[in-house]
């Protein structure tokens, strides 16, 4: 623990004015100001969109149709038909994956932190930081180019056409592949590109089959997909225009970009086909603080275990190689 460093007093540091007025403290809605942490909206849209809470179980089972019903025909009157066993049914398994940090007090900041001299809850400013930072490990691990056993699996290998994920391996099963377009100048192609594999991905499925509904890039990606937007500004009254965005789309789909996310690419999500599986009683949740014998002083653990999963893999899709 870093030792407290109090204001100096005395003639020659406190004058009159600092003798007898109180200070004005600036604060946001959380008291406390956020001046470490980065972007992280590919957490957030898993987090409020495709959460799904499930409490307990060895794995994460996804039940997958790979192969079609091969018996059916036109027939006419007395023709036989055909009685041929088909397969064609399997299931994709994840594992749980585990977050874990801890959240230490210590005696003499409890009991300083009260009474008069109490601004803020201690307690719950450490566990705004506790949880904060362990949603910012997480959204790092999510844009990982690996599998780590430890780690929650990666975006960019659940929309990806060659790795083995969830048990199945992509190499040998197409239909175990998302979309993936090689791309190039942004200006030259860009939105050329994203119409392709908008469209390829609309064309998987039968079942009334939606365009992606969710674009995450990076930084220089959405910059230059909204310069690409410069024509649609609108004029308000008396003229005068309005270039501003609360948010930006392209077709169907909300477009951002991620800190994390990897250079030179795009990735088209369809929210129906991918689950943020959470086991509902480890979502950032807050230990029991426990104090040992000799120091005083008590921590808690801050646990999440869950696991982001495909259920359709060929429902998503990625443009690599992009540039200005």
């Amino acid at each position: 623990m870093a030792s407290t460093t109090l204001f100096t007093y005395g003639p020659s540091n406190v004058d009159t004015l600092l003798a007898t007025t109180r200070s004005v403290l600036v604060q946001s809605k959380d008291y406390f100001n956020d001046a470490i942490f980065g972007h992280i909206p590919l957490f957030n849209i898993l987090n409020k969109k495709l959460k799904v809470k499930k409490q307990g179980g060895a794995s994460v089972l996804v039940p997958i149709i790979y192969g079609k019903n091969s018996t059916f025909r036109a027939y006419n009157r007395d023709d036989t038909l055909d009685t041929t066993g088909t397969e064609g049914l399997t299931m994709a398994q994840a594992k749980w994956v585990h977050y874990g940090g801890t959240i230490t007090l210590y005696g003499d900041e409890l009991r300083l932190n009260s009474g008069d001299g109490k601004l803020q809850d201690i307690i719950k400013a450490k566990t705004m930081q506790a949880v904060m930072s362990g949603r910012d490990a997480l959204s790092i691990d999510l844009w990982g180019t690996s599998l780590n056993s430890k780690k929650i699996q990666p975006l960019d290998l659940l929309v990806d056409q060659t790795s083995s994920i969830q048990d199945i391996n992509s190499t040998t099963n197409s239909w175990w592949q998302a979309q993936q377009l090689t791309s190039g100048s942004f200006a030259a192609q860009g939105e050329a590109d994203m119409r392709n594999l908008r469209d390829t991905i609309i064309r998987q499925g039968q079942n009334n089959v939606s365009a992606p509904d969710e674009i995450i890039t990076t930084q220089l990606i959405s910059e230059l997909y909204e310069q690409s937007q410069a024509s649609g500004i609108r004029y308000g009254p008396r003229d005068q225009a309005d270039g501003t965005f609360s948010s930006l789309k392209w077709s169907t789909a909300n477009v951002g970009f991620d800190n994390n996310c990897i250079s030179g690419r795009l990735y088209m999500l369809s929210s129906d086909s991918l689950q943020f599986v959470v086991h509902s009683e480890a979502d950032w949740n807050i230990g029991e603080f426990k104090e040992p014998v000799d120091q005083d002083m008590r921590s808690a653990k801050v646990i999440f275990t869950g696991q982001l999963v495909v259920l359709n893999r060929r429902r998503n899709g990625k443009m690599v190689s992009i540039t200005a």
